[in-house]
């Protein structure tokens, strides 16, 4: 990953603090820098890294828990409902069959499509039969197993979220432009949006100078 070319000078300490304390008062100072400081550039940087950081250890437990349950009831409640994603799935090739058909204008495809389409119901058919036969023998099991398993990576996305973390406070107490590792791209991302230069209507887009974030 491209870091940011350095700036001119080094972030004072005020700026190295409150970048630092962006880390540790999560989410509610880095919006606020958002709101109030953006004119603080290296300030800013580390509030976006700081986000990205934040997103990630809310979202990865969430999906955990959201998809995870849901495995778990449908593998126990009602089981036979995974011929709804398996048929969609199924069904895939014959819609891009038929959207290709109808860009191009191919002329025989429907014969290919009626025949993706036989062989589709065919496999949702035999899926649906293997579905019946594994409801009351391992279906019930494969929830609960997957909600666990999930958890370790859940375990190994907040180990991940911990090393980003210190390198992002490490980053601040030393003045560097420099992401955190695994998830500093979002972080660059959203700096990048924020301080991009706009241009007024009517006039060209202003050209970006290479001399990177202004120190502050």
């Amino acid at each position: 990953m491209e870091t940011l070319s350095p700036p001119l000078a080094k972030p004072r300490a005020g700026s190295r603090l409150v970048a630092l304390l962006g880390y540790v008062v999560v989410l509610i100072l880095p919006l606020l820098v958002l709101l109030f400081g953006r004119k603080h550039r290296f300030v800013l940087f580390h509030a976006c890294q700081s986000l990205g950081i934040t997103l990630v250890a809310i979202v990865v437990p969430l999906l955990w828990f959201v998809f995870g349950w849901l495995f778990t009831f449908f593998s126990v409640q009602a089981p036979l409902l995974y011929i709804i994603p398996i048929g969609l799935i199924l069904l895939l090739p014959v819609w891009q069959r038929r959207s290709k058909a109808v860009r191009y204008s191919e002329q025989g495809s429907w014969f290919g499509i009626a025949l993706t389409l036989i062989v589709a119901i065919a496999l949702i058919y035999m899926s649906w039969l293997a579905l019946r036969f594994l409801a009351n023998i391992i279906l019930p099991l494969g929830g609960p197993l997957l909600l666990m398993s999930g958890f370790s990576i859940v375990i190994a996305a907040y180990l991940a979220i911990v090393v980003a973390w210190i390198a992002g406070v490490i980053n601040t107490l030393a003045g560097r432009w420099k992401p955190v590792p695994l998830f500093g791209g979002q972080g660059e991302r959203l700096y990048d949006r924020l301080t991009e230069p706009r241009a007024a209507p009517g006039s060209a887009a202003p050209v970006a100078t290479p001399t990177g974030p202004s120190p502050s």
